[in-house]
C-alpha cells in the first residue's frame, strides 16, 4: 500500500441477538451504543455478567455469541482520486459482512489471516463504514469428535471456549489501505543465496465494459530493494515488466551476496525486501516483507536446517490467553510466549488447529523459533464440501500472508483428522503444496493418519502414556529404567517422526492463580476446587498438594524428553504441554501456567537440564540397588547444537545428600558432531561402602558449559532378617482389645479388602479424569511429611520419587475422611474429588498405637529392597514414643467398616 487511513478508536455499536439487523437495514441507521476497537465484545462488557461455571473450562464473564454491528465514518483526503481502496481488518472473528456508504462490499470468514475487501475508488470526503460480525457462523471447523463425547463440541482451538474463546470483534489493525494498483503477492524463496522471487500484480479499472488502463505504451518497472541484517549497503534490482492485462505474474532469480547470513535457530538473521512498482515513473504500489535465507528439508528420517540435522524440542500453543480471550497481535505478547519457550529449552511451537497472527511470525523470526502451523480445523474430511474448500482457502491465505517468514517451516491440515475421505484429502493437500511451495515441509493431520506423501508425520504411540492405557502405561506398569526408546515406531516409517502430544501429566491447581484472572475469563473451575477443599477442611494443604504433584510432573516430563532424545533417528517431540490447558475438563498439564508464567516447583534452568540443544543421557536398567550391587549405565550425549564439540571429556559424579562427590570420573571423546546421538562409554559405580538407605544423584556435565543432567540413585540395605513388626490385616475385636491394652499395631489391609476409591498409580493423572471418563490413575503422586521421625531412616523428598514405585504399585489408598489420623504419607487426589487419602498414617487408640498402611510391608521382601527399608524405618520408629492424634476405638472401628467391603 501507499497510504492508509486508521480506523482504530470509537465505533458505534449494537448487538443483534435476534438476527434483525440485516432485514431492518441497520447499515443505514445510527447505532446507539459505542465500543472501542481493536477489542472484543467480552472486553467491552456488552452483556450482563454471567454466573455460569463449569469444570470443563474457564468461564467468560461477559459472553456473547451472535451478530454484532459496528459503524463509523472516515475521511478520504484530497489527492487520492486515482487510488483504489481496501478495507483491511486484522483478526475479526466469525463471518464478517461489510457495507460502505450503504452498499454491501461482501463477506469473509478467515480465522487465520487479515480480511481485505476491495472498495474501489473513493471520492474525497466522508464515508460510512458498517461491519456486521457473526461469531455464531463458522464452517464445521471443530466437529471431528463431537459424536464421541458430550463435552467435545466445537473443539478446534481457533474458536472454542475451551481455549481462546469464541469472541466477537476485531483485535488487530483496522484501516483503509490505498494504492494506485496492487502488488498482490510477493513470495521469497531463499533456500540458498540464489533466491527466487515470485510476484503477482493486480490491475484495477473502474470500467467494467471497456477497461483501458493497461492499453497503450507504458514503461512498467519493479524495483526490488534487499536490506541485509548487519549490512549498510542494500542490493537494488530493477526489472522492466510488460503489464498488458489485469493480472501479471513474474519470477526473478536474484543472487544474494554471500555475506548475507543464513537464518538458523541459533543465529536468527532476518533480512528485508521492499518491492515497488513504477508506471511511467509514478509509484503504483509498495510491498514490504521480511525473509530469511534458510533451507528446511527432509533427509530420510531426519529434519535438516541448512544442512544440519535438527531435533524439535517443541510444545503446543493451544490459543490460551486468559486476559483477553484472543491471541495478541503485538510483539510484546509473543515475546513473552517465545521467551518463555526459549527459557525452558524449546526451539519449536506447534499451533494446534489454528494459525497465529503476523506478530507471532515476526517475533519467532527474531528469536529463532521453528513454527508448525495448521489450518484452523479439527475436522471430519471429505463429508462437507464447504469445509473442504475452506481448508484449502485458509491454507492459501496462510502461505500468501506468512509464507516468507523463515520461522514458518511446517504446514499441516489440522489436528487428529477424521472421516472416510481423510486419506485422499490429505494426499491431495500434501501433493499440491509440495509442488507449489517447497520452502517448508508438509504433513496431513497431526497425530494421524500416516500418509505416504507426508514430509514428516506425528504419531501418539512414541510416548510413555497413551490414551486409554491407564495403569498399563510404561511408568505405571514397571519401575523406572532408561533403556526404553521409540525405535520400533521410528523404524516403522520412512519419513521423520515427531511424537504427538507427549506428556499430558497433570498437576494440582495453584489456587493462588485465581487472582491473576482479571480479564475476560474467570477461573471458576479453580474456585470450585477451592470451595471443595474448604468444605472438607483441607484448604491448608492446597499449596503443598500443588508443589508435591508438580515435582512429580517435572520428573515425568524429564523421562518423556529423554526417551525421545535417546531414540536414534527420532525427529523431535511436541509436548502437551509446557503451558497449562485450562479447558477440556481442566487439563493442568503445564510447568508454566496459562499466562506463560513460571510455576514454583521447577525453574527454567532445571527444565533445561533435560531439554536443551545438548543433553547428557544415561541408559540404565535400574535406579534402586541393594548395597554392594554395582550401578552400570551407558552414557550418551544428544548433540544438536549449531557446531561440533571439540575433543574433550564429560565428567560424572555421584553426589550425596550433602552435595559431596562420593564417586567421580570422566569419559573422554574425540569431538562430537552436531545433529547426532553419541555413545560415550559406560560408567560403573560400586555401591559398597555407600550409605544405605540413602539417596544419591548421578550428575553428568560438560565442563566449561551449562549442559548437565542428573538422575537419582538409591542404595538400600542388603537383604537380612526383617525387624519384627506387629502387622494385622483387619481391625477386629481382638485388634481393638490389643490396642486398648497398650499394644502397637500396624494395620495393612490388602487392596481387595478395601472399597474402591481413587485408582492409584505411580504417575500423575493423564490429561484429566473428567475429559478421559475417569482414566486411571486418578491421583497425582504423594505428599510426604518429611518432618516425621520415620524419615530419619528412610530417604525421601516431600514428593513422589522413582523409588516410591515399589511401595505404591497396585495398592489402594486409605480414605480417612472425617477421621483425624496423622498423615505421614498422603496421596494427592484428583482435584475433582479431593478425597482425604493416605498411604501411611497413625493415631493413638486407647492406650495403644495404630499405624495404618496401604503399603505392603511383608510380601516378597527379598526382592523388594525399598519395602525392606521402609519396614525397617517403621520398626525403628515404633521403638520410640511419638505424638499422634487420639482416636476412640469406636471411631476407628467405624472408619474401618466404612472403607472395607
Amino acid at each position: 500500500m501507499l497510504t492508509s487511513i486508521p480506523l482504530e478508536g470509537e465505533w458505534a455499536f449494537a448487538l443483534d441477538p435476534d438476527n434483525r439487523g440485516e432485514a431492518e437495514q441497520w447499515f443505514q441507521r445510527d447505532l446507539v451504543d459505542t465500543i472501542s476497537l481493536p477489542g472484543s465484545v467480552d472486553e467491552a462488557k456488552k452483556t450482563p455478567l454471567s454466573r455460569f461455571r463449569t469444570m470443563a473450562h474457564l468461564s467468560r464473564r461477559h459472553p456473547y455469541i451472535g451478530k454484532a454491528w459496528y459503524a463509523r465514518r472516515f475521511d478520504v483526503p484530497e489527492g487520492l482520486e486515482d487510488h483504489f481502496f481496501h478495507i483491511a481488518l486484522e483478526r475479526p472473528h466469525g463471518e464478517v459482512n461489510i457495507w460502505l456508504d450503504g452498499y454491501k462490499l461482501g463477506r469473509d470468514e478467515s480465522l487465520s489471516t487479515a480480511v481485505r475487501m476491495l472498495a474501489g475508488k473513493l471520492s474525497a470526503g466522508s464515508h460510512s463504514l458498517v461491519m456486521m460480525i457473526d461469531n455464531s457462523r463458522f464452517e464445521a471447523v471443530g466437529e471431528a469428535i463431537i459424536r464421541d463425547h458430550a463435552l467435545m463440541g466445537d473443539v478446534a482451538h481457533s474458536k472454542t471456549d475451551h481455549t481462546q474463546t469464541n469472541w466477537n470483534g476485531v483485535v488487530g489493525y483496522l484501516r483503509v489501505e490505498a494504492a494506485r494498483q496492487q502488488i498482490a503477492r510477493v513470495d521469497v524463496d531463499a533456500r540458498s543465496h540464489k533466491a527466487k522471487i515470485d510476484i503477482e500484480l493486480d490491475v484495477f479499472d473502474a470500467d467494467n465494459r471497456w477497461p483501458t488502463w493497461w492499453q497503450g505504451e507504458h514503461d512498467n518497472e519493479l524495483v526490488l530493494t534487499f536490506t541485509f541484517a548487519g549490512e549498510d549497503t542494500p542490493l537494488e534490482v530493477r526489472q522492466p515488466i510488460a503489464v498488458d492485462s489485469g493480472f501479471t505474474k513474474l519470477s526473478l532469480e536474484v543472487n544474494l551476496p554471500e555475506r548475507a547470513r543464513l537464518w538458523d535457530e541459533f543465529d536468527p538473521v532476518v533480512h528485508a525486501l521492499r518491492v515497488e512498482w513504477y508506471r511511467d515513473g509514478q509509484l503504483q504500489d509498495r510491498y514490504e516483507t521480511a525473509f530469511g535465507i534458510r533451507d528446511f528439508t527432509r533427509d530420510g528420517r531426519h529434519l535438516v536446517l541448512n544442512g544440519r540435522r535438527v531435533f524439535l524440542r517443541g510444545t503446543l500453543d493451544c490459543a490460551i490467553f486468559p486476559l483477553t480471550g484472543y491471541p495478541p497481535t503485538d510483539h510484546a505478547g509473543w515475546e513473552k510466549v517465545f521467551g518463555t519457550a526459549r527459557a525452558y529449552g524449546l526451539n519449536h511451537i506447534r499451533y494446534h488447529s489454528w494459525c497465529p497472527p503476523k506478530a507471532a511470525f515476526e517475533v519467532a523470526d527474531r528469536m529463532g523459533i521453528l513454527l508448525h502451523v495448521e489450518t484452523p480445523v479439527w475436522p471430519v474430511l471429505g463429508a462437507d464440501p464447504a469445509l473442504d474448500r475452506y481448508i484449502h482457502a485458509e491454507a492459501e491465505r496462510i502461505v500468501r500472508d506468512y509464507g516468507n517468514h523463515p520461522s514458518f517451516v511446517m504446514l499441516c491440515v489440522g489436528n487428529e483428522v477424521n472421516g472416510s475421505g481423510t486419506h485422499s484429502f490429505l494426499e491431495r493437500f500434501i501433493d499440491k503444496w509440495q509442488a507449489q511451495d517447497p520452502r517448508r515441509l508438509y504433513t496431513g493431520g497431526s497425530g494421524w493418519p500416516t500418509v505416504k506423501r507426508a514430509d514428516y508425520i506425528s504419531k501418539p504411540e512414541p510416548r510413555n502414556q497413551r490414551w486409554g492405557e491407564g495403569l498399563d502405561g510404561r511408568l505405571n506398569a514397571r519401575p523406572l529404567e532408561t533403556m526404553t526408546d521409540w525405535s520400533e515406531w521410528v523404524d516403522a516409517v520412512p519419513m521423520p517422526l515427531v511424537s504427538h502430544e507427549i506428556g499430558q501429566w497433570c498437576v494440582y491447581p495453584d489456587l493462588e492463580e485465581i487472582a491473576k484472572y482479571t480479564g475476560v475469563l474467570e477461573a471458576r473451575n479453580f474456585e470450585m476446587v477451592k470451595a471443595d477443599l474448604e468444605a472438607k477442611g483441607l484448604a491448608n494443604l492446597a499449596h503443598a498438594l500443588m508443589m508435591a504433584s508438580g515435582a512429580l510432573q517435572s520428573q515425568l516430563y524429564k523421562e518423556e524428553m529423554e526417551a525421545a532424545l535417546r531414540t536414534p533417528d527420532m525427529a523431535g517431540v511436541q509436548l502437551l504441554g509446557l503451558q497449562d490447558f485450562p479447558g477440556q475438563g481442566t487439563a493442568l498439564v503445564g510447568v508454566v501456567d496459562a499466562f506463560w508464567d513460571e510455576k514454583p516447583y521447577v525453574t527454567p534452568d532445571q527444565f533445561r537440564e533435560f531439554c536443551a540443544p545438548i543433553v547428557p543421557l544415561l541408559r540404565a536398567e535400574r535406579f534402586v540397588l541393594s548395597e554392594g550391587q554395582c550401578f552400570a549405565a551407558k552414557v550418551q550425549l544428544a548433540q544438536f547444537h549449531a557446531v561440533p564439540l571439540p575433543a574433550g571429556q564429560l565428567r560424572w559424579r555421584l553426589i550425596d545428600a550433602d552435595g559431596v562427590a562420593a564417586r567421580e570420573g570422566t569419559l573422554a571423546h574425540h569431538g562430537l558432531a552436531s545433529g547426532a546421538l553419541h555413545d560415550l562409554g559406560t560408567i560403573e559405580i560400586d555401591t559398597a561402602g555407600l550409605h544405605a538407605p540413602a539417596r544419591y544423584e548421578v550428575v553428568i556435565d560438560l565442563p566449561g558449559t551449562d549442559y548437565r543432567n542428573r538422575w537419582a540413585l538409591w542404595t538400600m540395605p542388603a537383604p537380612g532378617e526383617a525387624l519384627p513388626l506387629p502387622i494385622i490385616s483387619a481391625l477386629d475385636a481382638d485388634a481393638l482389645a490389643r490396642l486398648a491394652a497398650g499394644e502397637t499395631l500396624v494395620l495393612t489391609p490388602p487392596p481387595e479388602a478395601l472399597k474402591p476409591n481413587a485408582i492409584l498409580g505411580h504417575t500423575a493423572a493423564f490429561w484429566n479424569t473428567l475429559w478421559t471418563d475417569g482414566q486411571a490413575p486418578h491421583t497425582l503422586g504423594l505428599l510426604n511429611d518429611t518432618s516425621h521421625p520415620l524419615f530419619r531412616n528412610f530417604p525421601s523428598a516431600t514428593h513422589t520419587d522413582w523409588h516410591w514405585f515399589e511401595l505404591s504399585f497396585r495398592r489402594r489408598a486409605l480414605d480417612i475422611a472425617g477421621t483425624a489420623f496423622r498423615a505421614i504419607v498422603r496421596v494427592v487426589d484428583d482435584w475433582n474429588e479431593n478425597r482425604d487419602l493416605l498411604l501411611l498414617g497413625e493415631a493413638q487408640v486407647g492406650r495403644g498405637r495404630l499405624i495404618i498402611s496401604a503399603i505392603d510391608l511383608s510380601g516378597a521382601l527379598e526382592s523388594r529392597p525399598v519395602a525392606r527399608a521402609m519396614r525397617t524405618a517403621l520398626a525403628t520408629y515404633l521403638q520410640y514414643p511419638a505424638a499422634a492424634p487420639q482416636l476412640t476405638p469406636d471411631a476407628v472401628q467405624t472408619w474401618f467398616e466404612r472403607i472395607t467391603q
